[in-house]
């Protein structure tokens, strides 16, 4: 082994690594072979180091899906690594130190020439070569960490002295097994079985590779194989008690199946063994956002950020924190931060633009739902926020204009535009149409990705309604009501609808069923409007009832509806009478015995 060792060492341990957590991104070694027969070196190199320099206090490896877009955007893979396109990665990443290198392998040997460089201006800091045995490799990827540990001037603790030391085996066949087990679970539609034949061929290769189970465990995981997964989570433990991995796989089951208590024991015991690893500080957050726990699901969240500031679930999480104690503005920051890192996630910004409307940011919820609909054209939850969210948008507008209007005006006339400023509010004609129409594109964008979406047949049913198309308003009523029959709402608006275009029966028909389901409503309201001739709907239905109990007495339903109607007239003796009537012939009827519970429950 030979060092080349530059004399802006000086320099750099003094502005760069001289600080408290540096940034170091690992660039793709090169394959000098011209071969793909030993490309799986170069991710098992970078396997290695991510997860030795992960363990280090005073180092912070940057999210593997941002370091790439960074390599992306610098041209890395199009031309030739150099100083300029090094400077590049830094700038985009924000790291200050790369390492990079290019190797050779020669029979059983491999030669690897390593590059540590200050990512501020592209400059080589150190340049170490080595021609090894293969089966020297981990030796060499802790010489590495060791290499950058002394540029950087700092000491390693005892316990991250175990971690970078830790040998996760020493069969290099087994290795390329399990690396390239590794690179099929980076691939997009990675076949599950393939990966799985290769982690247990690493297993045979060497039956003490726990590493090797550890991420067939999480391949379980990952396929929902839950059991499957925790028997290779529990045989690692049981053979390395000490080893952090197993016990955050086991997390991750228990998580999954709410055995809350046991999954923050096994991700406490994760920190407790490896303390600069995040995602356990993030689970420990999520299960206490979930139980309510606000204050420790923030202690939790503030130390995962601490040590990965770029990790976007941590910020979204944090937002929970907030969004589910009704604090919108204070939540839209870090959902906000968390669509920043991770622009593709339609999770994200559904739950941002979910927050912007609930915080009156219209305009703002409007941008954020259009990008989690391109990223997911079939959400209905997003379809169904964007239509309520583009009339809200419309009629925030309209005010807005009208009070500049009013701001504006003339001060002999302020009196005359104060007056009429309600006036002008409302939507005009020309953009009403424009607003009606996307809103039935989202409303019935929202129905079409999930067919029982009652909220958004209703509302479709709503807007058509708005715009004049009475018989789509009716079609959609009635979609509304075949999902939900006992929906008030829905039979009201149609008793309006057919009163509207004349269909008097029918309207009739819809305030009769809303009588059955809830009476108060006419007993509240008897009579109807000049249309229907003023006619005294509550006499009517009445009657129909008293017929129907002297045809038949204990038809249960009947008395079921009577019992509303004395219930919500406050005559509470006569429900609990009628409701033991029916519990007499129909024990098990739910309805009456919640009208007696509380019938009983006013009485007292």
């Amino acid at each position: 082994m030979k060092h080349k060792i530059i004399i802006i060492i000086l320099i750099f341990l003094t502005v760069v690594i001289g600080q408290d957590k540096r940034k170091v991104g690992l660039i793709p070694f090169e394959n000098l072979d011209g071969s793909s027969k030993y490309d799986w070196i170069s991710y098992g190199l970078e396997y290695l180091l991510s997860n030795k320099l992960s363990v280090l206090s005073y180092i912070y490896v940057p999210e593997k899906a941002i370091f790439q877009e960074a390599l992306k955007e610098a041209g890395f893979g199009s031309r030739a690594l150099d100083e300029r396109m090094i400077y590049h990665i830094g700038k985009n990443a924000s790291v200050e130190v790369t390492i990079s290198g290019k190797y050779e392998v020669s029979g059983n040997n491999v030669s690897l020439d390593i590059l540590f460089s200050n990512a501020l201006n592209g400059s080589v800091l150190l340049n170490t070569k080595y021609r090894e045995p293969l089966s020297n490799l981990f030796k060499i990827s802790i010489k590495i960490v060791d290499d950058l540990t002394n540029l950087a001037g700092n000491t390693i603790s005892s316990t991250e002295r175990r971690l970078v030391d830790f040998q996760i085996t020493k069969s290099v066949d087994a290795f390329e097994s399990f690396v390239k087990g590794y690179i099929e679970t980076e691939k997009k539609g990675g076949k599950v079985e393939e990966i799985i034949g290769l982690f247990k061929k690493a297993i045979r290769e060497d039956p003490n590779f726990w590493e090797a189970y550890y991420n067939l465990g999480i391949t379980y995981y990952n396929s929902s194989r839950y059991d499957e997964a925790l028997a290779q989570f529990n045989k690692v433990i049981q053979a390395l008690p000490n080893f952090d991995k197993p016990y955050y796989g086991r997390g991750l089951i228990y998580e999954q199946q709410k055995k809350y208590r046991e999954a923050i024991a096994d991700f406490i015991k994760v920190t407790e063994f490896n303390p600069n690893d995040y995602k356990p500080y993030y689970y420990l957050g999520k299960i206490n956002v979930q139980d309510k726990n606000y204050a420790e699901a923030e202690k939790y969240l503030k130390k995962a950020l601490e040590i990965n500031h770029e990790y976007a679930l941590s910020y979204y999480e944090y937002g929970n924190i907030y969004y589910n104690q009704n604090d919108f503005r204070r939540s839209i920051e870090y959902y906000k931060k968390a669509t920043e890192l991770a622009k593709d996630n339609p999770d994200f910004h559904l739950k941002l633009g979910d927050t912007y409307y609930r915080s009156q940011i219209y305009y703002n919820a409007y941008n954020e739902l259009k990008l989690a609909i391109g990223l997911r054209p079939d959400d209905p939850i997003a379809h169904f926020l964007m239509g309520i969210t583009v009339y809200k948008r419309a009629v925030l507008e309209e005010l807005v204009e009208a009070f500049l209007d009013m701001l504006s005006a003339e001060p002999e006339k302020e009196g005359v535009q104060e007056r009429n400023f309600k006036k002008n509010t409302a939507l005009d004609p020309i953009k009403s149409k424009a607003v009606y129409d996307e809103m039935a594109v989202a409303f019935g964008n929202a129905l079409r990705c999930r067919p029982n979406f009652m909220e958004a047949a209703f509302n479709l049913a709503l807007t058509y309604h708005e715009m004049g198309n009475t018989a789509m308003a009716e079609q959609y009523y009635k979609t509304t009501l075949q999902i939900k029959p006992d929906l008030v709402r829905a039979h009201l608006k149609m008793a309006t609808l057919y009163t509207e275009i004349g269909r008097k029966q029918d309207a009739i028909e819809s305030y009769r069923r809303v009588f059955y389901i809830e009476p108060g409503i006419i007993v509240n309201q008897p009579t109807l409007g000049a249309e229907h001739q003023y006619i005294n709907i509550y006499d009517r239905f009445m009657n129909e009832l008293q017929s129907k109990l002297q045809t038949n007495p204990d038809d249960p339903d009947t008395n079921l509806i009577l019992a509303k109607v004395f219930q919500s007239q406050g005559q509470f003796g006569k429900a609990a009478n009628l409701a033991r009537k029916v519990l007499t012939h129909s024990p098990n009827n739910q309805e009456a015995k919640i009208i007696l519970s509380k019938t009983e429950n006013s009485r007292n």
